[in-house]
């Protein structure tokens, strides 16, 4: 199964900021089954390539996720 690989910014609390990973099932068929599979993975946390622990992403869309408007 392939598998594409999202990247984002983000801070560690280990590592500080890091480029965080994560890993989502590319669309194949059956439609029905990779579709649910790829909408679970896309809601998985970045995770940093140095620890494997989750990160806070960092940029604008940070903001609103935090509340901070």
């Amino acid at each position: 199964m392939a598998k594409e690989v999202q990247t984002q910014a983000g801070r560690c609390s280990t590592h500080g900021t890091v480029k965080a990973t994560r890993e989502v099932p590319q669309t194949g068929f059956p439609f029905v089954v990779y579709g649910p599979w790829r909408a679970v993975a896309q809601r998985r946390p970045f995770l940093c390539p140095e620890c494997g622990a989750a990160v806070q992403p960092d940029g604008p869309a940070a903001a609103w996720a935090g509340g901070d408007f």
